[in-house]
């Protein structure tokens, strides 16, 4: 579309904020409890008329006002300090806001699904009660989204976020790819953050997934111009299996070669340092040799391991651990499984710097167990040292089918992992993608195209989750596609590097700082 879109409506936005802004200041100064003390004092003291008839007229004394009450912030005669006018306490909000469409490519096109994320802060001293997101703008594109999106109570420091995203139709090149984006509270705020104002190009040709997911399995440029040596890659996807009753998971095998390359070719990992098993090459044996036998000899204190698993695994109806199952498994009997604790406890007896875990799984029960009453899946995710250099990204915390992506030929979560790796999950737009970026772009993008494609929920596990400051977080992971800020991103001052991620405490690993 030629041109740019003229900026109208805003005198609307502008009127409203002014006027909350004035209802707010008589408000807080109606209910100052250091104003109703004062006036109290004043409505009991003897009046002017009254001093003057029974004694000479006289200057105040130090200290006193001409009503006979002690000056503000003087200490009167008596030794007890009088009430002090003090400013009533701040409530404000600031936020920072992300439109994006399908393709991120910023040019809106007939049936591409649009996602707004929102992040917003309680900068002031008391509790924002009834905090919303408001959503306008001119032309139609607005009227896809809700007016009001709910964010909630906000305690004083606390940050909250929420994304939305819908399918965008009945699109015209004449119409504008406009939103405005403002936040408002049920508590008067002090001051209000400016409203943020979004503009995409719109092409009325209709968007083709097809198109979008062309060109997913070409491994995208390397991260850095060295070459990680000692970084290890341990690639396994199961999706046929020994006992053909055992369902089949779909593109598992095609999954684990295509991360695996991936990951060779971002971090410049040498050929010998990667291991791939796929279906009949991953038996229990097999996955045991590569950890306690294969991977132990390629590590030392500055190796980052990287373990990709797509395929089927079984949990406890006790105590929800996690088993894999390999070719020569099944879900109906454990012994020719492969518990993810094992792995754990090789690694952590290994000196590596970090971990990161990435599993695509269909999660089963195990045999005979309700799954009504089966415990949520334990990943062995908790102590605090591990947590601190292992990252999990699992596709699915619940027992059901992980769901594959047609369009792409992969599993979902594993094409999303993909297209974050090509750099969509750059959120900030550093020009890096770090692990907890990736797996928020990834969860996002799984829970909306599950709903919307299969209509049912599957919920990806990202541990350690934003604000724990857990440096395998800002681990770099790929380039982003975009390293400087776009139209589409409008943040305010509070917001650190990682729009999404908030680390609680300084981190010293690059290149993110």
């Amino acid at each position: 579309m030629d041109g740019s879109c003229d900026v109208t409506g805003l005198e609307a936005v502008v009127q409203q904020a002014t006027e909350a802004v004035s209802e707010n200041l008589i408000k807080q100064v109606g209910e100052s409890s250091r104003i109703r003390e004062y006036a109290q004092l004043k409505a009991t003291a003897p009046s002017t008329a009254a001093v003057t008839s029974s004694q000479p007229a006289t200057l105040p004394a130090s200290g006193a006002s001409p009503g006979g009450m002690p000056a503000p912030g003087i200490v009167p005669s008596s030794g007890q300090f009088a009430p002090t006018e003090e400013p009533p306490p701040s409530v404000a909000l600031a936020f920072h806001a992300i439109v994006r469409d399908e393709s991120q490519d910023h040019m809106l096109q007939q049936g591409e699904s649009l996602t707004i994320e929102v992040e917003v802060k309680n900068v002031g001293q008391v509790l924002a009660e009834g905090v919303e997101v408001v959503v306008g703008g001119a032309g139609t594109l607005s009227e896809h989204f809700p007016r009001t999106i709910s964010i909630g109570s906000l305690l004083p420091g606390e940050i909250k976020r929420t994304s939305i995203t819908n399918r965008v139709t009945d699109l015209k090149e004449t119409d504008r790819g406009e939103l405005i984006l403002s936040v408002r509270s049920g508590t008067p705020l002090t001051s209000s953050p400016q409203p943020k104002q979004f503009t995409l190009q719109v092409k009325s040709e209709p968007w083709n997934a097809d198109d979008a997911a062309s060109g997913i399995d070409s491994p995208p440029k390397p991260l850095v111009s060295s070459p990680q040596t000692k970084a290890v890659v341990i690639a396994i996807g199961v999706g046929t299996f020994r006992n053909e009753r055992m369902p089949q998971v779909k593109y598992a095998g095609r999954d684990a070669e295509v991360m695996a390359s991936y990951l060779r070719s971002i971090g410049g990992v040498p050929d010998e340092r990667v291991h791939v098993l796929v279906d009949n090459f991953a038996l229990k044996e097999d996955i045991a040799e590569t950890f306690e036998e294969w991977l132990p000899k390629r590590v030392d204190a500055s190796t980052v391991v990287y373990v990709f698993f797509a395929g089927r695994a079984m949990v406890d109806g006790k105590n929800g651990a996690v088993s894999l199952v390999p070719f020569d498994g099944t879900t109906t009997e454990t012994k020719r499984l492969y518990p993810v604790r094992r792995m754990q406890e090789v690694l952590s007896r290994l000196p590596v710097q970090r971990a990161i875990m990435m599993f695509e799984v269909s999660l089963d029960p195990s045999p005979g167990a309700n799954p009504a009453k089966t415990p949520h899946a334990d990943w062995g995710i908790g102590a605090d040292e591990e947590s601190e250099r292992v990252m999990w990204m699992v596709g699915n915390k619940k027992l059901q089918e992980a769901h594959a992506y047609e369009p792409g030929k992969h599993g979902l979560f594993t094409y999303h992992l993909l297209r974050g790796l090509q750099g969509l999950a750059d959120i900030d737009r550093d020009g890096t993608v770090v692990a907890g970026e990736l797996c928020t772009y990834v969860r996002g993008e799984v829970i909306h195209a599950a709903r919307e494609q299969f209509g049912n929920a599957q919920h990806p596990l990202c541990s350690p989750p934003p604000g724990q400051g857990a440096v395998v977080r800002i681990h770099p992971m790929a380039k982003g596609n975009n390293p400087k800020p776009t139209a589409l991103e409008k943040k305010t001052e509070f917001v650190t590097p990682g729009a999404f991620e908030q680390p609680s405490r300084p981190m010293n690993v690059g290149p993110k700082k």
